[in-house]
This record gives structure tokens, sequence and C-alpha cells, in this order.
């Protein structure tokens, strides 16, 4: 990962918040009253932006939607600044370029049947061309438009329940389907939106463009994303950074297929780096928030676009149900939160509050003494935050009112008495509901007025507050990193065009600063045999072939060989045993190396990502590689903090730091190592498709590439070990 880098000036993304996102006149362009969608988009405009004037425009004039109809642009006579288009798709290239000479900066085409069809692709690239010919900043195509809570614009051709309450939580979509869902809810919750967008097709601007724009905007405190696929990898990477820099944070949920969707798969590396897993470490790189439903990706970008910020995992609970607070205990300790045991001094301070059913911990149930005396829970929480040792607290011990209550003032007199409690706190306070039932009008009011934050049950509402606590995280790293300045290494480069054996791939790696094991390629017994002996111990002898990428299941490798009639024995049984099970396989003779034991194999490759390019995996290795699964992804390029950081990921994490005496890896010679792996792929460049060492051998001293497989890009090679083609399907 460099540096954090400025953002830069945003050549698209700014002028979006005015030239789209706050139009002062909309033209609803093939308007007709046989369209539910025409019909929807004007009633949305009259009945939530009555402020902006609204112009309908059809080929034969007219009335339409009870208003007149112009039959061009050019006759409305006024300025129109968002043409809302509705019209065939072969019309809209000539709709764009109209609705540029009128002087709208913006359109919205709603239209299907462009990039998403195979014969819409070619009216999909005239849009595009005709949308820059005129300036005009295009949405869509197959988009159903935006809903700008914050200005009241609404250009969107769907039905809205009731208009969403105005928030710092904004959303962009590449699915106009779930905009419903996601304001239902909101609303539900008692979450307010900015903006909500769909990009459709995104032949001009994708859903990071929007994203960027709306971070510029001051009510704007997080966005949340909908992703099927990321179009402009340059554009995601600027709206991370931004997010970053600003501290407004981006959430994502991303579903789909990669398009290129074929790679090669000779090197464990490349099947194990699969589409998804890259997808998710490339956005926890950019410090981008990932979730995994609509439900999550409502509460996490809600309760971060209210600028809850963790210090750290450390929770505190106070509750008025043993079984709540047991739930909310195991839910956090699954995220990675921490519920520490209260210090003595915390102990003391809610002694002295607390009747004698009542025992002093963390959960801590105030019991059902709460209902004989309503403020106990308050109590226990400003002892709490006074002495406990904690980043944030949840406070459970509370019920909205339904909006039919019989006395809502004692409700709200209650409430205050919470948010009393939580201005005094230095640290987020939280009210946490057991489960993520609707909100009243009440119970929303109160919460506004009070500026308290609900969590939307145990479940999604730990989840949410998880996110908080990595986000705080994460964005503490990010701009605490810095860039390491590596010289950049120069290699000869092999013949593209033949696979490269264990030996060639082996002396690249060494030529590039990768410390590999010791090796020599014997062609006849006799020289096996000196090899073996030059070592001074026991040796390992493995045939050595391009076209053999797995060797020991075809009885190409054996272990422990000394003494001259055994090395030659087993040189023998190699060159006798490979030929004999793969006749078309080129073999350039039998590799002596030394023959190493303890220590922990390791796995360390670079796989080149159709869409993200150079991906480092790392992780446990050997012959079980696959079976095991336990990796970490990284984009390049990476520093030693986000070597750390993967080896911190894997499951067999203590085994490097040594166990049951064991002393523990040489952590420092790894992370050379897989730097100088790093480099050497850089000095490959395009080239290369991947490379693997596996397994990478390390103890408490050393560490050694004791095998390695390269594969170029577009090799076509096959895996003759297999019988098959080596190329495999990878799905997002």
């Amino acid at each position: 990962m460099t540096q954090l880098i400025d953002a830069g000036p945003d050549r698209r993304h700014a002028p979006l918040l005015d030239r789209l996102l706050q139009p002062r006149s909309v033209a609803l362009v093939g308007a007709t009253d046989r369209s539910r969608w025409s019909s929807q988009t004007f009633e949305n405009l009259r009945r939530y932006s009555p402020q902006v004037p609204v112009y309908c425009v059809s080929p034969k004039g007219g009335t339409v939607h009870g208003v007149r109809a112009y039959t061009s642009l050019a006759e409305i006579g006024a300025p129109v600044d968002l043409a809302y288009v509705m019209t065939p798709r072969e019309t809209v290239p000539g709709i764009l370029r109209q609705a540029g000479a009128a002087g709208a900066r913006a359109a919205v085409v709603l239209t299907a049947g462009f990039g998403e069809t195979p014969d819409g692709k070619a009216y999909q690239a005239a849009a595009v061309e005709a949308a820059a010919e005129a300036g005009v900043a295009l949405l869509g195509p197959n988009g159903n438009g935006f809903i700008n809570v914050h200005d009241s614009v609404v250009p969107f051709g769907l039905a809205l329940p009731r208009f969403p309450l105005p928030g710092p939580a904004s959303f962009v979509l590449q699915s106009g389907g779930l905009v419903k869902p996601v304001l239902s809810l909101a609303d539900a919750w008692g979450a307010g939106v900015g903006v909500v967008a769909c990009t459709g097709n995104e032949a001009a601007l994708t859903a990071a463009d929007v994203a960027a724009a709306l971070l510029d905007d001051e009510r704007t405190g997080a966005v949340g994303l909908f992703l099927e696929t990321i179009r402009d990898t340059e554009a995601f990477r600027h709206l991370a950074r931004k997010a970053v820099e600003l501290d407004k944070p981006v959430v994502a949920l991303t579903v789909g297929r990669s398009d290129a969707a074929r790679r090669a798969a000779q090197a464990h590396t490349g099947a194990l780096a699969a589409d998804a897993a890259v997808s998710s470490a490339v956005l926890k790189s950019l410090g981008v928030v990932e979730v995994s439903s609509v439900e999550e990706l409502v509460a996490a970008t809600d309760l971060l676009a209210r600028g809850v910020r963790p210090r750290g995992p450390k929770i505190a609970v106070v509750g008025a149900s043993g079984g709540a607070c047991e739930l909310v205990a195991e839910k956090a300790s699954a995220l990675g939160l921490t519920v520490p045991e209260l210090p003595e001094a915390c102990v003391a301070a809610l002694a002295e509050v607390l009747p004698d059913i009542s025992q002093a911990q963390n959960p801590l149930d105030v019991t059902g003494f709460a209902t004989v005396d309503p403020m106990l829970p308050v109590r226990a929480l400003e002892a709490m935050l006074a002495t406990a040792d904690t980043d944030a607290v949840l406070f459970q011990a509370f019920v909205l009112p339904p909006d039919d209550t019989a006395d809502p003032n004692a409700a709200r007199a209650y409430f205050a008495g919470i948010a009393r409690a939580v201005r005094s706190a230095d640290l987020p306070v939280l009210l946490q509901d057991e489960v993520s039932a609707p909100v009243s009008g009440l119970g929303r009011s109160i919460l506004d007025t009070e500026g308290l934050v609900r969590l939307a049950g145990i479940e999604v509402g730990i989840t949410a507050l998880a996110h908080a606590v990595r986000w705080t995280a994460s964005r503490r790293a990010l701009l605490s990193r810095q860039a390491e300045d590596r010289a950049a290494v120069v290699l000869a480069r092999p013949d593209k065009s033949a696979a490269l054996s264990e030996f060639d791939a082996l002396r690249l790696l060494a030529a590039g600063g990768v410390p590999v094991i010791p090796q020599t390629l014997a062609t006849c017994p006799r020289e096996a045999v000196q090899a073996a002996a030059a070592l001074k111990g026991p040796a390992v002898l493995k045939v050595c072939s391009p076209d053999i990428a797995h060797k020991s299941d075809i009885g190409g490798v054996v272990l422990n060989v000394q003494g001259e009639a055994a090395v030659a024995a087993a040189y023998n049984g190699i060159m006798n045993r490979v030929p004999a099970q793969l006749p078309e396989a080129r073999i350039d003779g039998v590799l002596v190396s030394p023959m190493r034991s303890g220590g922990i194999e390791l796995i360390a490759g670079i796989n080149r990502d159709p869409v993200w390019g150079p991906v480092l995996l790392l992780g446990m290795g050997g012959v079980l590689v696959e079976v095991l699964k336990d990796v970490a992804l990284r984009p390049l390029p990476v520093t030693r903090a986000d070597i750390a950081e993967m080896l911190a990921e894997l499951r067999a994490a203590p085994l490097l730091h040594g166990v049951r005496g064991q002393a523990p890896i040489a952590l420092e010679a790894l992370a050379d190592a897989v730097l100088a792996l790093t480099d050497v792929a850089a000095a490959l460049g395009g080239e290369l498709q991947s490379i693997e060492i596996n397994p990478l051998r390390a103890d408490h001293t050393t560490v050694e590439a004791l095998d390695a497989l390269i594969v170029w890009a577009d090799d076509a090679v096959s895996d003759v070990e297999e019988g098959e083609s080596n190329d495999v399907e990878l799905h997002r």
C-alpha cells in the first residue's frame, strides 16, 4: 500500500453536486400518460419538488400529465438544468445533443436496452459520445434517477411510500430495485438519508463518481454503495482516498461476477485468489467498509454517517435483561469486540447505585428493579461512564414509546435524562435495542430531539458498531502509513514463449533478491551423486520439467536421500516413473538440493487480477495449501506493515510466533523475501500472470524458497500432470 496522497482535483466529481444532483429545473423528455414511469416521475417531482419547474416534452405536443407538452427541448424557451430521458434508445443520442443545446448540464436516461443487451452496446457508445460532445453529465442509461432529500429534488421513476427524512447517510446503488428496501429500512429505523442515486449501466458516470461528489457535500457523513461491478478502478481508488482524508466512510455491499473470469491456474495462487477474495482484499486495503446484506449496509452507513468513532474495541453494556446482555456479549466477541471486566473503582461506584440483587459486572444487568426505579439504569450509566475502562457503552434499558403512549411527557423526560449522561461522555454511548423493530413517530422525534443514536437490534446493530471500530483503526493506519522506496529490480527477460522449469524459476527469483535453496541440475546419475556429495547431508531429488507444475503426486520427488547408491537409485527411479506417466512432458533432468526439516512451510505468490492488477497472496503453504486455504491477500504495492497485517490474519498466525517451546520464525527475513518477490513481479510487468513460491520455508533464522512456479500472461500451456486444461472459471 502506498502512502496516502492528496486526492487531487475532481475532474468530474465536484461539478456533479450542482450539475446533476441539484437541478433548478427538469424536463421529462418522452413524457406520456401511457407510461407508468413517466407518470410516476412527474408525480414525484410535483409532490416532493414543488419548487422545481418541470417541463414535459412529447413530439406530439398537447397536454401530458395535465400540463402543456412541448414538442422539443428548444421550444421550452426557459432554462433546463436536467433532462430526464425516456425516449426509445435509438433517439437518445440526438436527445442528449438537443439537451446540451438547450442549456441542460446533466441527463438521466431511464431507457433500457443499451449496454446490458447484446445489440445495445453501439447505442450506448453513441449516447456517451453525444453526451460528451454536448457537455452533458450522463447518469445511466437503464437507471431510475435519484432522490435528493436534502434539496427536495426527486427525478425518480418509482413510487415512494413517503418522502424520506433528511440525514447524513447517502446511498449510490447499481440496482434501482434496491432503493425501496433501503428507504424502507431507513424509515423503519428512524434513519434519515441525504441522497439515493441509481447509476444503471454507468455508461459515463460511475457509482464512484457520484459517491465522490456526495463526499464533497458537507451534509454527507458517509456513503453506502451497492456494487455489481467496479467499472473504473482509478475513480474508485480516488473515492476511497477521499473518504479516508475527509473521515467520511464508504460502505460497500458487493455482488456479481467478473467479466474476465478465465485465469491460468497452474499455480495455487491463481486458484486461491478468486475474484470475491481479491475484491474484499482490495476494499480492505483501501479502507472501504465491506458489508454482507442490505440491512448491514443501511445500519453501518447510518452509524458511521452520524460520526460514531470508537477509539478501540472495548465495549461496556448497561441493560435490564440478563439474556439480552449475554446475546450482546456473544455477538460482540464473535466480531472482534471485547467486553472487559470492570475496574475496581467502577465496581465500587456501581455498588453504590445498584440494588443488592444486581451484580456489578460487564455486561451489567440492573435487573427488573428498573421497573420500580426507572432512573436506576441512568444512574448506573453515569457511574459506568465515570469509571469504566471502555471505548463505547451500549445502553439497553429503554423502550421507545409508541405513538399512542398514555404519557409522552414522561417518556421524553426519561430520554432527556439519558441524553444528559450521553452528552457528558467523551466516548460513544449508543442505545441498543434487542431487535431491529420499527421506531414510532414519537420515538423518532425523541431520538432526534435528544441527539441519541440507536442500534437497530443486536445482530445488525453490533455488526455496525464493529464496522465503526474497524473504520476508526483502519483510517488511523492508512493516514500514518508511509510508502517504502525500493530500488527497481532489473532482470534479463526470459523467453515468454516457453514455460519455465522450477530450476529456471528459482534462478530468476534469486537474481531478483529472493533467498532460494541451493540447487544443481543433474542430467545423469553420476552428476546427481556428485551434487549430493557436495551437500554433506541428506538431499532432495525432484524432476525438473517446464511442463510439470506439481511433482509429488507422480513420484517426481524423493526426500531424505543419502549415499551414492541411494542417490543414483532415486535419480533412476524418477527418470523411469515420470516419463511413464507423462510421456509428452519435457524433462530437463533432476534437481538436487539439500534436505530441509523443521520450520514452517508458507506460500507467497502474486497473481494478476483482471480488474485490480497484481495481488499478493501470503499464507500457509505446502501440499495442503488448497485444502487449508489459510491465506491473506493484498493488492500491490505492499509495505512491511501490510505483510505483518496479512500474517496476523492467518488462522495459523500463532505458529509463526512460536508455540510449545518452538522459536518464532524470522519475521523480518520473511518480509524481506516477500518484498523481493514483489520486486521480481514488478520487473516482469505485464508479461507475468502469476508467480508462486510454495513452499517458502521459514524457521527462526532463515527463509528460503524451496520451489517456484511462473505462469506467463495468456499462457496456453496445458497442465500435463492433470491431463486437462489449466484454466478455471472464478466467480466473484
